[in-house]
């Protein structure tokens, strides 16, 4: 869905594909329905692998739409310039409902994309400045994280702290 949205709303602009993590034999008919629903036509999209695109295309932008794929998805894609993460509920859960309420759920997800979608194209060095605070807070973290550990092993005593030294490590 999200790839119909950013097509329709800014091909133009941006050459929208999608991939996915585990990708199914088909687009799930509740998506296809929902997209219907407001003008934009996705019956012939298809699920693709990361590996249709991995290595092989070059992207500005990686947009990660489900918290399974931010769970699997490589953290290193190479060929792409900036990575974001928009997790949106998986409307597929609970597969065992009836098609109408499968539906309502495609049709509220496909709302949220697009309005993620819709301020990201107005104000897109909003999201730029929001993406690299939190590469800036996850650094911070990664960083006093290791200043604790180092802390600790040169808090343990002498026999612990030599016992995990690399004695061909530079000091």
């Amino acid at each position: 869905m999200a790839e119909g949205l950013l097509r329709h709303l800014a091909s133009d602009r941006f050459e929208a594909m999608s991939a996915g993590t585990e990708p199914t034999d088909e687009v799930h008919p509740c998506a296809v329905e929902a997209m219907r629903e407001v003008g934009i036509d996705i019956y012939d999209q298809y699920p693709k692998a990361l590996s249709t695109y991995m290595g092989k295309e070059y992207f500005s932008y990686l947009v990660i739409v489900c918290a399974r794929a931010e769970e699997r998805c490589p953290k290193t894609f190479p060929g792409v310039g900036t990575t974001f993460s928009w997790i949106f509920e998986d409307p597929r859960r609970d597969e065992d409902i009836p098609y109408d309420s499968t539906l309502e759920r495609f049709r509220v997800v496909r709302d949220q994309i697009e309005l993620r979608i819709r301020g990201w194209l107005e104000q897109p060095e909003e999201e730029l400045k929001r993406h690299r605070e939190e590469r800036e807070c996850e650094r911070r973290e990664r960083l006093e994280e290791a200043i604790a550990r180092e802390a600790e092993r040169e808090a343990a005593p002498v026999g612990e702290r030599e016992a995990g030294r690399d004695p061909f490590r530079r000091a």
